[in-house]
């Protein structure tokens, strides 16, 4: 598979100086996203013990791409790194609302096989031949503007944790997972989306989504979400699957302000709040019928377009508590929101007495 640094069979990936430059194409955002998945990933980690009912986390690299035509639909592309017990509950999910393709990684390709009710069901061909064919029309290459990749924010992002924390799993976990999007994917389909993480809990499919972001300054606050991706969020939930969308919240409310405060500083790490809500059906549908919102260029994928959203009510998340606290609490508290439990419920002030204790701290000497 051709990628714009040569042939994935020919890549040593395990080179981090490469790894910097593969990353360095996209959002730097992107990147110090990683840093929050990789703490995000040290609580969910934690959710077996927690639950009452059998958990399975799920290791899986899930791209959806809507292709807007009535003939092709909506598919989705799963990257199962192992074949777990699960996986096939998942697949069958995901069926239910979409065209999946079970997705195999060999010798510097990805490998495509049909998938039915949960299994196999016909033949497996190289990823690139399988898009095209889908697609029906030339790739257009996928390019970042360059307005949205601060080469600062991304090499400290990179070299300050990303690099070390995955170190000789860093091409399993972040740069294949890239490449799959950027070189194997987004060529042939624009719109697309990856889902975090995976799990099962009891006898439902449910997808973890983690953010990383700041509330939108207004009384009352909101958080702001890609319409796209509710309109995504929309159709898994009718199908029967629940997304947890968790918020690990920048108690600086900047865009300028990047991710590697909540590993340098310890003073601010505990007013970084995090906070979750289910999106079912009922939510999904309602949030729909808003009117979208714009915001800047730089919150698309390319930074070239603005991106439609619809709001969130900071109120209408629960309180997963502090990142300081020990994984096991917080991933308690998830656990407890999934199953419906009473929880404590997000306060504006709450919020904002984060904000000004973090502007407080940051005077301090």
């Amino acid at each position: 598979m051709q990628t714009p640094w040569g042939e994935l069979a020919d890549l040593d990936l395990s080179d981090h100086e490469l790894a910097g430059r593969i990353l360095a194409a996209d959002k730097h955002q992107l990147i110090e996203g990683l840093v929050v998945e990789c703490l995000f990933d040290q609580i969910v980690q934690a959710l077996p013990a927690c639950a009452a009912h059998p958990l399975v986390l799920l290791d899986v690299e899930t791209v959806v791409v809507d292709s807007g035509r009535s003939d092709l639909g909506w598919l989705g592309f799963v990257w199962a790194r192992q074949r777990e017990p699960g996986l096939g509950r998942y697949l069958q999910a995901l069926g239910r609302c979409l065209r999946p393709w079970l997705l195999d990684y060999a010798d510097g390709e990805f490998w495509a096989t049909p998938v039915r009710d949960g299994q196999r069901a016909g033949p497996t061909q190289r990823l690139p031949e399988l898009l095209q064919t889908l697609s029906n029309r030339p790739p257009k290459p996928f390019l970042v503007d360059a307005s949205v990749r601060n080469s600062l924010r991304q090499r400290q992002a990179f070299w300050g944790f990303v690099s070390g924390y995955h170190q000789d799993r860093l091409a399993e976990r972040v740069l294949l997972p890239r490449i799959l999007i950027n070189c194997a994917i987004q060529p042939w389909f624009r719109t697309v989306w990856n889902l975090d993480r995976a799990v099962i809990l009891g006898d439902r499919v449910w997808v973890l989504e983690i953010k990383h972001k700041f509330p939108i300054n207004q009384h009352p606050l909101h958080f702001g979400i890609n319409a796209g991706e509710i309109g995504l969020l929309d159709r898994l939930s009718r199908a029967g699957m629940r997304c947890l969308h968790t918020i690990l919240v920048k108690p600086q409310w900047s865009k300028e302000v990047g991710s590697m405060y909540l590993l340098n500083d310890l003073r601010l790490r505990t007013q970084a709040a995090l906070i979750a809500t289910v999106l079912d059906p009922e939510r999904t549908a309602l949030l729909l019928q808003q009117t979208s919102a714009h915001a800047g260029r730089h919150t698309s994928i390319t930074g070239s377009a603005p991106l439609a959203y619809k709001r969130l009510a900071a109120s209408s998340f629960s309180r997963l508590g502090l990142l300081p606290q020990p994984p096991a609490e917080l991933a308690q508290n998830m656990v407890d929101t999934m199953l419906g439990k009473a929880t404590q419920p997000v306060q504006d002030g709450w919020l904002r007495g984060l904000q000004a204790n973090y502007a407080a701290t940051c005077s301090t000497p």
